[in-house]
C-alpha cells in the first residue's frame, strides 16, 4: 500500500488517496505501466513523479541535466514493485530540436540497462521521428514551466522562452509521443499538461502576431500560453487516431514551491512570503495524478470543476 505523505492534510485529499490505492492496485497488477514526466526535477513536477512510482508506474523522468541530478532524481522514487524501472532523460525545454530528439530517444529505446545511465542512452541518440515501433507509453505528464516578467526573450530557435515552455514544447512532446501512447495495453493513455487549463482568454492579435513577437506582455504571453494549450490538446483529443488517450489541461493553483525564482527581487520576496500558505506539492500532486489512475484503471475521465489544485479540464468533451 502506497504510504500517504505526511503534507497531505485536507479530507479531500485523503478520500482520493484511498480511492487512488485501491485503483493503483488494479493499474499495476500486471507488468507496471510507463509514464514519462516533463520537469521532474522539483516542484509538481518531482511530487507528480514520486505520486505514480509510489502507484507503481516506471517513471522516465526529463528534466534538464546537471552534474548529479540522474542520480539524486532517480533515488528519490519509490518502487514498491521491483519490476518498476525508472530512467532519466536530459533535455533541455527551450530548444525545440532537443525535446525533438529527447522524445526519440524515450520512445525508440527499450528500457535501459539499470547499469546504463538513461543520460547516456538520451545522449546518445538523436533522432527527430520517431520509428514504426516505438515502445508504449502510459501517460505523458508537462509539468516545465518558468515564473517572470521578462519581455520576449529569444530561445535558440528564435521563440520566446515562456512560450517555449508553456506551449511549443508541450505540444512537440505531445505530437512526437503520441504513437507511444497509442500503444496502451491499458484501457486508456493519459496526456496531461499542467499550467493553466480553461484559465485564460484567447489572444486577440494572433492573426498577425502568432509568435506573439509585436505585441508581447505579461498577460498577452499568459493568455496566449494558457488558451493555445487549451486548443492544441483539443484538437488532438479530438483527431480520431487519438480515440484511446485522454488529453487533460489541469490548473493547480497556488502551490508552495519554488515559482517565480527568476522574477525580480521586489516580487520574488512577497512571493516567498506567501508561500507557505499554498498548496503543498504533494497534495496538488494527487490531485493531479486522479485523471491518469483513472483512465489507466478504465474509469470514466470526467470534469472536475471548482479552481485551485482541483482544477482539470478534460478536453475533446
Amino acid at each position: 500500500v502506497p504510504p500517504t505523505p505526511t503534507a497531505m492534510v485536507s479530507r479531500a485529499c485523503q478520500a482520493l488517496l484511498a480511492q487512488h490505492q485501491t485503483l493503483s492496485r488494479a493499474v499495476s497488477a500486471t507488468s507496471p505501466p510507463t509514464a514519462v514526466v516533463v520537469g521532474a526535477a522539483g516542484g509538481i513536477g518531482h511530487a507528480i513523479a514520486v505520486r505514480l512510482a509510489t502507484y507503481g508506474f516506471s517513471v522516465l523522468a526529463v528534466a534538464r541535466d546537471k552534474p548529479g541530478r540522474s542520480a539524486e532524481l532517480l533515488a528519490s522514487l519509490p518502487t514498491p514493485n521491483a519490476a518498476q524501472k525508472h530512467d532519466f532523460y536530459p533535455c533541455d525545454a527551450f530548444s525545440l530540436a532537443s525535446v525533438k530528439a529527447t522524445a526519440g530517444a524515450i520512445a525508440n529505446a527499450a528500457p535501459t540497462n539499470p547499469a546504463t545511465p538513461a543520460s547516456s542512452a538520451a545522449a546518445a541518440v538523436t533522432p527527430t521521428t520517431i520509428t514504426k515501433t516505438p515502445r508504449a507509453i502510459d501517460a505523458l505528464v508537462m509539468t516545465q514551466g518558468m515564473g517572470t516578467v521578462q519581455g520576449f526573450t529569444p530561445t535558440v530557435d528564435g521563440n520566446d522562452e515562456k512560450l517555449t515552455l508553456h506551449l511549443w514544447s508541450r505540444a512537440a512532446f505531445a505530437v512526437a509521443l503520441l504513437p507511444s501512447l497509442r500503444l496502451t495495453a491499458l484501457p486508456a493513455a493519459t496526456v496531461l499538461s499542467v499550467l493553466s487549463g480553461g484559465v485564460h482568454a484567447p489572444y486577440p492579435a494572433y492573426a498577425t502576431d502568432p509568435e506573439l513577437k509585436t505585441n508581447y506582455s505579461v498577460k498577452n504571453a499568459a493568455d496566449f500560453a494558457g488558451f493555445y494549450t487549451d486548443l492544441v490538446l483539443d484538437a488532438l483529443a479530438l483527431a480520431p487516431a487519438n480515440s484511446a488517450v485522454s488529453f487533460i489541461h489541469a490548473a493547480p493553483g497556488f502551490v508552495n514551491t519554488s515559482w517565480g525564482t527568476e522574477m525580480p527581487w521586489y516580487l520574488r520576496y512577497p512571493i516567498r512570503a506567501l508561500q507557505p500558505l499554498g498548496t503543498s506539492p504533494d497534495e496538488c500532486a494527487e490531485f493531479m495524478v486522479d485523471p491518469v489512475l483513472r483512465a489507466a484503471a478504465g474509469e470514466a475521465v470526467g470534469e472536475r470543476l471548482g479552481g485551485g489544485e482541483k482544477g482539470v479540464m478534460i478536453m475533446g468533451k
